[in-house]
């Protein structure tokens, strides 16, 4: 089973910024991830671009495809779950990243800025935190920055690139 890590926290928290640098050092050290993130306010697709416009016009399904990229919009009755997400990703990457599903029961690594609030989540499965102030906490506590750092955390933990 290919295992999946959760980075949730406040809106405006930092999640997406930690994420990006994140994913940037995993992909450096040879792990293959998957990100999901989870849009608890709605998704805008673009409307300049052909694809968007296609599916803002009422198709059910747009598949854009390049050499490099493809894209799926693809129009559902309900959310799907994130155990129903990672059945269809998991099989390409080495580790699923999920921005948000803070009520998921996977393990989390939670972010918080003091501008946004001070206080921990009061959430299960936290297994660090990430801060932009010092946190008194029993659980590893990293900083904006420490991109490297909490890579080499994931790839410890769920004992990544043991091929």
């Amino acid at each position: 089973m290919i295992p999946v890590i959760c980075f949730v926290g406040q809106h405006n928290a930092g999640k997406t910024t930690l994420l990006t640098g994140v994913i940037e050092k995993l992909g450096q050290k040879g792990v293959k991830t998957a990100v999901i993130k989870h849009a608890a306010r709605g998704l805008h697709l673009e409307t300049g671009s052909d694809s968007g416009r296609l599916y803002n016009a009422g198709a059910a399904l747009v598949y854009a495809s390049s050499p490099g990229v493809s894209l799926l919009y693809r129009r559902q009755e309900q959310e799907k779950s994130l155990k129903e997400i990672c059945a269809e990703v998991s099989s390409e990457v080495d580790l699923v990243v999920a921005e948000g599903y803070k009520r998921e029961s996977y393990p989390k690594i939670e972010v918080l800025r003091a501008q946004i609030s001070t206080d921990t989540l009061a959430l299960k499965d936290v297994i660090a935190r990430v801060a932009d102030f010092d946190l008194d906490s029993s659980l590893p506590v990293f900083y904006f920055g420490q991109e490297e750092e909490i890579a080499d955390f994931i790839i410890r933990k769920f004992n990544l690139l043991q091929h």
